[in-house]
């Protein structure tokens, strides 16, 4: 694995290298290995820097960082985590001395011109725990929705949008005339080339029934309304998995043309 590893670098930094020579110049051998000795501060070589454990101290990043410079590093990204089999050492995080450390730590790195990031991870690595209460946790927005039409005065809870959540806001905007419009057999038409059978099939509204597209093939898809309309947005529905295929969208009112959709269904 350490091998792998390796040879990835070097033919990640042998094409950034050739990237900085011109096409019309030839890289001679002296100035790869050049490259390779001393990477010029054009190339963006990162690492992750974890302080694992509490176990850090001034003299160390100091000497970590003089380290990253000799070998070429100019970018490094601080996450602080904990190791089971790691035994934690004195410096606790965000306690004082840590905060001196890091001051150390972003003051050498800056007379290194070495670029420093700190994150934090999700979940069990740095973020997550049992003494995380509930309304500290991490979490993610989330909406009901409830449609009505007016003029009318309405009285109404709204459905919970989970089971455990916390209120954000309550927003009410005039839906747009065609938000929920849907071509349809009636409404527009449908052609591919090649020609395909069964295309009625995919503006019938039952999600179960579909077409088989050829796959590995390029194809054209036209879906022509009868009547100019505003489109937000286009969905389509697959019958069985999700769509994985490159897709071109071309629109020339009143025609929303799709290409090029290998291998769907």
């Amino acid at each position: 694995m350490k091998f792998l590893i390796n040879l990835t670098t070097c033919l990640f930094l042998v094409a950034l290298l050739m990237a900085c020579v011109p096409n019309n110049e030839k890289v001679s051998d002296q100035a790869l290995e050049s490259g390779f000795m001393t990477p010029p501060d054009s190339i963006q070589t990162s690492v992750y820097w974890y302080w694992i454990s509490d176990n850090i101290s001034k003299e160390g990043v100091i000497n970590d960082l003089k380290s990253m410079k000799q070998a070429g590093i100019n970018r490094a990204f601080i996450g602080n985590i904990g190791l089971d089999d790691v035994p934690y050492g004195k410096v606790k995080m965000l306690s004082p001395e840590w905060w001196e450390i890091l001051h150390a730590a972003l003051k050498t790195a800056t007379e290194l011109n070495i670029e420093i990031g700190i994150f934090n991870s999700p979940g069990w690595s740095q973020s997550g725990g049992p003494w995380v209460s509930g309304n500290e946790a991490m979490r993610f927005l989330t909406a009901s929705e409830l449609r009505v039409k007016g003029p009318q005065q309405l009285t109404q809870k709204l459905e919970k949008p989970a089971e455990l959540f916390q209120d954000v806001k309550v927003i009410a905007w005039p839906v747009p005339r065609e938000d929920q419009q849907m071509l349809n057999q009636t409404n527009s038409k449908i052609s591919s080339q090649p020609q395909l059978a069964g295309l009625a099939s995919v503006l019938d509204g039952n999600a179960q029934t579909g077409i088989s597209f050829p796959g590995g093939a390029e194809f054209i898809l036209d879906l022509e309304a009868k009547a100019p309309f505003t489109a937000r947005s286009l969905t389509l529905q697959t019958t069985e998995k999700p769509l994985g295929a490159p897709a071109v969208l071309q629109v020339k009112m009143p025609t929303a043309r799709i290409a090029r959709l290998p291998n769907s269904r």
